[in-house]
């Protein structure tokens, strides 16, 4: 039908913005990276921070549903530049990026592609938003505690939260967005898919390394995965969660049945 053939058109259309953006990007990398120390300070901005303003402009230019996709699309490019053109400007000005100063830089541009979610209603947005506070937020328990950070467990434990927060932004993520066509309900599906299929793989990633008395909780976790994938439609929480139950078996019975009875044959039973 005219319906179905528009809408393959469309996929098709903004599977290749998408392959643009990436080439773009790594068009950008490729040219500074082999200019770098020729180009100068003015050359470095401008193929990073100018490049990024130019495109966070044009962007705005084009919010409307006939650009809403390439309107993404710079926006995408515009922030995963950002921080390359903040690290030039404070690398010139003698300010060291430390964790401290990452954190409040990511946080900066949290605001600022927040703001322009808010203007703009573009979905990537949440996206873009939530990646510069997640990155805020590690950098924050660096700068907290140190070298400690990497003796313990709070990578495990500060991993795990993120995780939640995503598949709770996910679950809350329809009420944030106006779904006024079919092409926005999709990419509100898409979103929150990767949302929770992000989540749960943090959650399960830092879970299973913990080890100890946690690994018989994690059991829990592994089938309130499972429950959760059925009640929120995920498949990629299922999927997940289904890898990694196969992986904790195998290490619970390397753990404590290999030297009781036949590895073999524990993991029969």
């Amino acid at each position: 039908s005219p319906a179905v053939v528009e809408e393959r058109s469309w996929s098709l259309i903004h599977t290749l913005y998408g392959i643009g953006a990436i080439i773009a990007i790594i068009g950008v990398a490729i040219l500074v990276a082999q200019n770098w120390d020729a180009i100068g300070f003015i050359g470095r901005i401008g193929v990073t921070m100018g490049i990024s303003l130019a495109t966070y402009i044009l962007a705005f230019t084009l919010n409307g549903l006939k650009h809403a996709t390439p309107s993404q699309v710079l926006f995408t490019i515009s922030a995963v530049l950002a921080p390359l053109g903040t690290y030039v400007l404070l690398n010139e000005g003698g300010i060291a990026f430390t964790p401290g100063v990452q954190c409040m830089t990511a946080v900066a541009l949290a605001l600022l592609y927040g703001t322009a979610f808010v203007l703009t209603r573009k979905n990537m947005l949440i996206v873009l938003t939530t990646a510069f506070l997640t990155w805020s937020y590690f950098a924050l328990i660096v700068e907290l505690f140190g070298s400690d950070y990497y003796d313990t467990d709070i990578l495990q434990w500060a991993t795990m939260l993120i995780g939640v927060t995503y598949l709770l932004v996910g679950f809350g993520i329809t009420s944030l967005m106006t779904m006024t066509n079919v092409r926005e309900e999709k990419e509100v599906h898409a979103i929150r898919g990767l949302f929770y299929g992000f989540g749960a793989l943090a959650i399960l990633v830092a879970g299973i390394s913990v080890g100890g008395f946690f690994d018989f909780i994690f059991i829990g976790i592994i089938f309130a995965i499972f429950y959760g994938s059925v009640y929120l439609k995920s498949r990629p929480m299922l999927i997940l969660g289904a890898l990694f139950l196969i992986g904790h078996i195998i290490k619970l019975t390397a753990e404590y049945f290999v030297d009781a009875i036949s590895w073999p044959i524990a993991l029969i039973i």
